[in-house]
């Protein structure tokens, strides 16, 4: 295997169960030569500390270790959180070129938005992040969409939680299922408003937020805290959990212009862009 350079998409989590892949900066290491280049798309660094009964409180200085090696061995890099931008700059004395951009949407990018939306709040995702929204709060979405009069859409694979599966059909939820890049675009362009429960410091690596902020949806984003981070400030780019809505100090279509606006500086195509600049830089 040889050719014009490597690019390792990095999460330690995707190479081995307990994020400690050792093999992979062995095998990297062995394939550096073959390359005139090397870059690592950093998408997760190490998993934060975290209760002393999980895994990642006594591993994390190990999946440190390896991200540490990676950019070592590196030309170049791209990661998607300032924070993590921020911490792979102090690891290195002499920085690689490199660019930090949040992640894109993996189910398209429509060139223009609309801003006549239904009264609808999709909920989208894989499963577990999907139950993580319908559990906040004690099920409090179901009585926001209630006093806001909105119907609920689940797009993603089926809820394996039997009980909650059963509870988002007494509540009337419309269920569509896994559905297309396509049908799952055409459901975001047409909706007023889109929930996920996520950490604000970590949300610019979720592929949800941004397939909401290029449809131009508006985000409603369900976390204990609502600091500015990588560009979004709350109630402005997304509102800050349910009760903004039920303060009424949100405007539905602006937020989801301002959202669409934040997203496209780190729309895929800038992302080619990116990478092609970062594999030009390294060569010289």
């Amino acid at each position: 295997m040889s050719g014009d350079f490597l690019l390792l998409h990095f999460s330690g989590y995707g190479f081995q169960k307990r994020g400690v892949p050792v093999w992979l900066v062995r095998k990297v290491r062995s394939l550096r030569t073959q390359f005139k280049a090397f870059g690592v798309v950093f998408h997760e660094l190490f998993a934060p500390y975290g209760s002393p009964l999980g895994s990642a409180f006594w591993l994390s200085g190990y999946q440190k270790r390896i991200a540490r090696q990676l950019l070592g061995l590196s030309d170049f890099w791209l990661t998607n959180r300032e924070e993590s931008g921020r911490w792979l700059l102090e690891q290195h004395g002499q920085a690689a070129p490199h660019r930090v951009l949040p992640v894109f949407s993996n189910v398209g990018e429509p060139t223009s938005i609309n801003d006549d939306r239904e009264p609808r709040l999709v909920v989208f995702g894989s499963s577990g992040v999907r139950s993580n929204v319908y559990q906040w709060a004690d099920g409090e979405i179901f009585r926001c969409a209630k006093r806001a009069r909105l119907e609920i859409h689940d797009i993603g694979p089926a809820i394996q939680d039997s009980a909650l599966s059963q509870q988002l059909d007494h509540e009337g939820v419309v269920k569509h299922g896994k559905l297309s890049a396509q049908d799952v675009s055409r459901a975001l362009s047409s909706a007023a408003y889109g929930a996920l429960s996520y950490p604000t410091d970590y949300v610019s690596k979720s592929g949800v937020f941004a397939a909401y902020s290029a449809h131009g949806i508006c985000p409603i984003l369900l976390w204990q805290h609502y600091g500015a981070h990588d560009g979004l400030q709350a109630n402005d780019h997304y509102a800050a959990g349910f009760g903004a809505l039920d303060a009424s100090i949100i405007d539905s279509r602006r937020i989801g212009r301002a959202a669409r606006e934040w997203y496209e500086p780190h729309c895929v195509n800038a992302h080619v862009t990116a990478l092609r600049t970062l594999i030009t830089e390294a060569r010289k």
